[in-house]
């Protein structure tokens, strides 16, 4: 029986054969064979690392989608300044394909979140929306709150500390 971890499973294996496969066409000396298949070197750039992009949103669910697209960025600019040093060219423009790909896929993610948010509240504005959200912004300036610090009327973190403000113990 299929199951979503089956999918999750198989995106990371996908992810990691895709990754490479990226990396021996940009950095080996195949220059120009993106020709065979009618593309030119940006749109190669851009269908390679918006399909890199979308892959890894599935293959890794819990992350955020924004971290997932910086990854493939440095991933870009990774590639090229690799370049540098090898028998091909790096190019700015190369990388702007590249983030033009996942831009692409990351901007289409976010019209996905626009849609589940209007059947889901399409009554409410945003700012009330985004006090009902229940997913914690990440920031280095928060830091992390465990029960000893956590501040009154903010969430716990920490999963035990939600179970027992849910399922309080029953006296004995």
């Amino acid at each position: 029986m299929l199951t979503p971890n089956h999918v999750v499973i198989t995106a990371r294996a996908v992810l990691v054969l895709g990754a490479v496969t990226v990396a021996v066409l940009t950095l080996g000396p195949f220059q120009g064979a993106e020709q065979i298949f009618g593309l030119t070197d940006k749109s190669a750039h851009a269908i390679a690392f918006g399909g890199l992009t979308a892959i890894s949103f599935a293959a890794f669910p819990r992350m955020r989608r924004a971290d997932l697209a910086r990854a493939a960025l440095i991933l870009g600019a990774g590639i090229e300044v690799a370049q540098l040093f090898g028998h091909r060219s790096a190019s700015v423009f190369d990388w702007a394909a590249d983030a033009v790909g996942v831009a692409t896929v990351y901007g289409s993610s976010l019209i996905e979140s626009a849609r589940k948010m209007a059947r889901e509240h399409g009554d409410l504005p945003f700012t009330v929306i985004a006090a009902v959200d229940r997913r914690q912004p990440r920031t280095a300036a928060k830091g992390i709150l465990t029960p000893a610090t956590q501040r009154d009327g903010e969430r716990p973190t920490r999963f035990a500390d939600r179970a027992a403000q849910r399922f309080p113990r029953e006296p004995a």
